[in-house]
């Protein structure tokens, strides 16, 4: 356990694509991979429906605006 590391979460919160990166777990890297490859090759994907199957399928909980900023940024890093 790092307590600087800690610390400067505490201080700062987590943000953007380090945050969402975080909270995927072992079990949905292969959809979260495949998500992203989609949105990359131009595919637009609905962040209600992500934040559905996420919670849905592996118990994780991002919220719908974290997603729906992750996915934007994801598309406009590709034009």
């Amino acid at each position: 356990m790092d307590i600087e590391q800690l610390l400067k979460e505490a201080s700062e919160g987590k943000r953007g694509a380090h945050f969402v990166e975080s909270k995927i777990t072992k079990e949905a890297m292969p959809f979260w991979i495949a998500l992203k490859d989609r949105v990359k090759d131009g595919v637009v994907m609905k962040p209600y429906v992500v934040h559905r199957l996420l919670d849905e399928h592996f118990n994780i909980q991002i919220s719908e605006s974290a997603i729906r900023k992750y996915l934007k940024k994801l598309e406009t890093s590709n034009e």
